[in-house]
């Protein structure tokens, strides 16, 4: 491989449903962007797309940015999560992960272990879903796919419903947490005030 090893880890969003900005809830007393940026260990770059990071991230491990304009939804943050990365060079990969994965750890382990398709790996789920936010990419892919049009406000399933990937089932590591009943089922508690 004459590429390099990324990570992008999606936390910006509003968490409207959930009551509490999702990078700051808590998994075993460290918060799932924590968790997220440990899973991410070996990759020559971990941008975290976020307002903030948590308490317990340490800033110089990752590159902390933001999509403009704010809120701009989640294929928003990976264009300013590629834009964020050193210059491209051959074969570069990007993990690609949501922040609200309670079995963060788990899924990027089974994304490590995967044969890449032409674009990619993704995981799906119980139903066959593809979950496009927890996956493995070839950098120039990803980028051409999210570069294609406007990024704000746009589906994930469109932008990179197209990309060529091998699909790798995985019950049970791909559930993110919207809900405070999801995260209270998972065993994720709202961050100490």
């Amino acid at each position: 491989m004459n590429g390099a090893a990324y990570a992008i880890i999606l936390g910006g969003g509003r968490s409207a449903r959930m009551g509490h900005a999702k990078r700051d809830l808590m998994l075993h007393g460290r918060s799932l962007v924590a968790r997220a940026v440990d899973a991410c260990r070996g990759r020559a770059v971990v941008v975290v797309v976020s307002p903030e990071l948590p308490p317990d991230v340490d800033a110089g491990r990752v590159v902390l940015t933001y999509e403009d304009p704010p809120f701009g939804g989640p294929v928003a943050g990976i264009a300013a999560g590629l834009a964020a990365l050193p210059p491209a060079r051959a074969d570069d990969q990007v993990l690609l992960l949501a922040c609200d994965l309670a079995q963060v750890a788990g899924a990027v382990a089974r994304l490590d272990l995967a044969v890449l398709g032409p674009d990619g790996a993704c995981l799906i789920d119980a139903d066959d879903t593809p979950q496009y936010l927890t996956a493995r990419y070839r950098r120039a892919a990803l980028s051409s796919a999210v570069s294609s049009a406007d990024p704000r406000n746009r589906s994930v399933q469109r932008t990179l419903g197209g990309l060529r990937l091998t699909l790798i089932p995985a019950v049970g590591l791909t559930a993110d947490l919207d809900t405070p009943e999801e995260a209270a089922a998972a065993g994720v508690v709202p961050p100490p005030l």
